[in-house]
């Protein structure tokens, strides 16, 4: 499980809500629980990405495109479709890869309130704020952007920022830096509901190894 893709999935969801008065910055905290609900009240999301990569010292980078579904409160699953097709699969207590095509992919197990992003979906604010340094900013159009840094000095994500739409509350773009100064930016896309429950399930005929 390449661990970039996994903290995409997980930041995903943990985003802003409807812009405050033009004078007040939003509460990051409070944004954070307005757009959890506002994704659960949804009920299973699909929406468009682009992705791009930036390695540290360059201005530009290597972009790949798909499709992001999720299901609050712990679903979320990338299907990278160009240039080549892989996918990354979170649920529950545990997490798939695999490519289209091969017999084999990989699972982990993994504990959703110690894994970083994930723990933004399941734990209250006061445990979070020991966590995190979070932000949040009011942009024009309504649109709230979360700023997050772990606490952990040995944490692999060194900041991270995400932008949501309102009206419905939805992300609309997301970018973070790792510790060696690659930077990883999406861009998501035609929101619509996702009617396909089987998305959240890995594919049966795979052949599945652990480490």
């Amino acid at each position: 499980m390449r661990r970039v893709p996994l903290l995409a999935l997980l930041l995903v969801a943990a985003g802003g809500a409807p812009a405050a008065a033009a004078d007040a910055a939003p509460d990051a905290w409070a944004a954070l629980d307005r757009l959890r609900g506002d994704l659960a009240s949804g009920g299973p999301l699909l929406a468009d990405f682009v992705q791009t990569f930036t390695p540290a010292g360059f201005a530009s980078g290597e972009t790949e495109s798909g499709r992001l579904a999720l299901s609050m409160p712990d679903c979320l699953r990338f299907d990278y479709l160009e240039p080549y097709a892989k996918s990354f699969l979170v649920c529950g207590a545990r997490a798939w890869s695999w490519v289209e095509g091969e017999p084999r992919g990989q699972r982990v197990a993994i504990d959703a309130s110690q894994e970083l992003g994930l723990d933004l979906l399941l734990l209250p604010a006061g445990r979070l704020a020991g966590r995190y340094r979070a932000s949040a900013a009011a942009r024009p159009g309504g649109e709230v952007e979360l700023a997050l840094e772990p606490l952990d000095a040995d944490a692999p994500l060194v900041a991270a920022n995400l932008a949501v739409a309102s009206a419905p509350s939805r992300p609309r773009a997301l970018d973070y830096r790792d510790r060696e100064g690659n930077v990883t930016s999406f861009t998501f896309s035609n929101w619509r509901a996702l009617d396909d429950e089987a998305a959240f399930s890995p594919p049966p005929a795979i052949e599945w190894t652990e480490p």
